[in-house]
């Protein structure tokens, strides 16, 4: 039997140029259907639902090993530096 492995990535992202929550929910649909397109993942905000200026995004992807998983969360984080209205504040990622 081969074995599977889950991989997590939390996100955090600081949107100082959002004044509203509908400012924050365009920034979080253009960003997650960027990431779904993409790339094989799952994504979700996860945290701050109720701060306009403040968000953190999971994403959740699975493979037969650790190394696809990784690569492609190192291509998503440069994603996700890259955004020109957001600063990402934190990452962490974890393997089940």
């Amino acid at each position: 039997m081969s074995s599977m492995i889950i991989g997590v990535c939390m996100l955090e992202f600081h949107l100082p140029a959002c004044r509203s929550l509908k400012g924050k929910r365009k920034f979080l649909s253009s960003f997650r259907t960027r990431l779904s397109n993409k790339f094989n993942v799952a994504v979700s905000e996860v945290d701050h639902h109720d701060r306009w200026q403040r968000t953190t995004i999971g994403l959740v992807s699975l493979a037969s090993g650790r190394e696809p998983i990784d690569r492609m969360f190192q291509k998503i984080l440069g994603e996700a530096e890259r955004q020109s209205d957001a600063q990402l504040i934190s990452v962490s990622v974890e393997f089940l």
